[in-house]
């Protein structure tokens, strides 16, 4: 899994060209934000990776490494939230405007409330992660379940078209 998602970081520097031609300042702002945490959390995450599976030898990084990282994946997921919010508010609004006659858009809308439901849930998990005293071993549990649900579902629908 961590080979997987190793340097995923890059593709986030695509997303640069949407937050580019977004036309809202505050939405803008908010999507290179998006792109900002996305690559700090992803570089975070490839750092304490590369102890893990033995590139770095145990102990050069710092204790509290993968600490700190799951830290970025809390901000992101808020970040992931407030952008997936609007993305799924818009979508709705395409919806009614075509008067739900467009399945496409029907679809649009509902994936990007599944994703919406996604970043939730990666947020719970961040809880559990970043170690605070209400966070809940069975939430993270079933929030990692579900997040897994969503991307596997997201994914296999796109492969469909």
């Amino acid at each position: 899994r961590r080979f997987f998602k190793f340097c995923r970081w890059f593709k986030h520097f695509e997303d640069i060209a949407d937050a580019r031609a977004e036309k809202n300042t505050t939405f803008q702002r908010l999507l290179f934000l998006d792109v900002a945490a996305n690559v700090v959390a992803d570089v975070s995450e490839d750092i304490t990776s590369l102890e893990k599976v033995g590139v770095l030898r145990k102990g050069i990084l710092p204790k509290r490494t993968e600490y700190y990282a799951n830290w970025c994946q809390l901000f992101l997921a808020v970040v992931e939230i407030a952008v997936s919010h609007v993305k799924a508010g818009r979508a709705r609004e395409k919806r009614i405007q075509a008067g739900g006659a467009s399945i496409e858009k029907v679809r649009k809308h509902q994936m990007a409330e599944l994703e919406l439901s996604k970043f939730y849930a990666d947020l719970i998990k961040a809880f559990w992660d970043c170690e605070l005293s209400f966070a809940s071993e069975l939430a993270f549990c079933l929030s990692g379940l579900w997040a897994a649900l969503v991307s596997s579902h997201k994914y296999a629908l796109r492969a469909i078209k």
